[in-house]
């Protein structure tokens, strides 16, 4: 670190030539007293102290300053910080001038994200011609993380100790904060560290006026013939409630509309029944109109795929009159698999039940190789033999 030293004066011309006036003045009436005096040694030290005291006064009248000078080795640090949080997305920032704040610049201007505004702040061309004479620093804070909010605190009170040689800071956000304290806590304690911040605020103070469609619920599939139904969910921040018109339009060209009472400064949920007519894929679209005094115009339009099928339900209807008792079990049957030929002991089939009987004993492996080809029914008596 260099050391410079130097006397410096904050004297204007008018006290200047007062100075000098008065120096010269009293100089004079000092040497006439001097001779009076017969030029006695004594009486000249007396008029040179005078003269002197003069002087003395003449200089103070002209702020003299003593100033020493201490050049640190490495520049000097400028931080400029920018808010990365998921409030930086919204929608109310308005482009144009800086402290253009009239409602005609409002509607003419469509809003841009809070982020988009920012862009010109963070490129580093911006600063370009500071970094000649400083070391700028150009910061994202409170970037998303899962389980975690905004936090502005810890990155300001952390800053000095990060950030060699700092000066001042620059802090370009929204103001919204969810985590952590009150960053007006940071900006105090780095004030008593000599170290200004500059904030730079970025979105609208109130919410825009908008009405924006938030939600539209449709089915991944529906059946051709029977009715869909799709909920949707409006959101409005107008001042007043109003009616308004919305349409469902399917990729074939149907088309559904319903009126709806659009609460003001809530949210409205309401639905739109759609029937199609016939199979495939398609894809509705779902759309408000805009209001007059609505500034955004982009969000009121939804758009999801839907697939419309024709079911067909294949059912197996196994039709049986079971009488379970102790010995036996008596079913009409239409077949008798083989494989349950091997799990009884003794079957004794007959076409009628006055029939002859035809035993098959299960341990000899034996099963029928066709059945009778008449659509009359068997009569299976099926014993059961209980392992000893």
């Amino acid at each position: 670190m260099s050391v410079s030293r130097s006397l410096d004066f904050l004297w204007t011309p008018w006290s200047a030539a007062l100075s000098i006036v008065v120096v010269l003045v009293t100089a004079g009436f000092c040497y006439i007293a001097w001779r009076r005096s017969g030029y006695r040694p004594s009486m000249g030290l007396l008029e040179l102290l005078r003269l002197g005291l003069v002087t003395f006064v003449a200089i103070l009248l002209n702020q003299p300053e003593w100033i020493e000078e201490f050049r640190p080795e490495e520049k000097p640090s400028i931080a400029v910080l920018w808010d990365a949080s998921t409030s930086m997305e919204t929608r109310d920032a308005i482009p144009g001038p800086a402290g253009s704040s009239s409602a005609s610049a409002s509607v003419a201007a469509a809003p841009i994200t809070r982020r988009e505004a920012l862009a010109p702040l963070i490129d580093p061309a911006t600063w370009a011609k500071l970094r000649e004479r400083m070391n700028v620093v150009i910061q994202a804070v409170s970037e998303p993380r899962p389980g975690h909010g905004t936090d502005l605190y810890d990155p300001l009170a952390a800053l000095p100790e990060k950030i060699q040689n700092l000066r001042g800071i620059v802090l370009a956000s929204d103001g919204d904060w969810n985590e952590g304290q009150p960053p007006v806590q940071a900006a105090a304690r780095l004030r008593i560290r000599g170290i200004p911040l500059f904030a730079i605020p970025v979105g609208s103070r109130t919410r825009l006026p908008d009405v924006e469609l938030i939600a539209m619920d449709l089915p991944t599939f529906g059946v051709a013939g029977k009715s869909v139904r799709v909920p949707f969910t409006i959101d409005s921040s107008l001042p007043r409630e109003f009616s308004t018109t919305v349409t469902l339009r399917s990729s074939d060209g149907d088309e559904v509309t319903r009126e709806v009472r659009v609460a003001a400064m809530n949210r409205t949920s309401d639905a739109v029944v759609w029937k199609p007519k016939s199979t495939g894929d398609f894809t509705l679209t779902l759309t408000i109109p805009k209001h007059p005094d609505e500034t955004l115009s982009d969000n009121n339009r939804m758009t999801a795929p839907i697939s419309i099928r024709e079911e067909k339900l294949r059912v197996l209807v196994v039709e049986s009159y079971p009488r379970w008792s102790t010995a036996t079990c008596e079913m009409p049957c239409r077949a008798i698999l083989a494989s349950s030929c091997r799990a009884c002991c003794f079957i004794r089939v007959s076409t009628k039940p006055e029939a002859a009987t035809k035993t098959i004993s299960s341990s000899s492996r034996t099963a029928w190789t066709s059945f009778p080809s008449t659509t009359s029914y068997f009569w299976a008596t099926w014993v059961w033999k209980r392992a000893s």
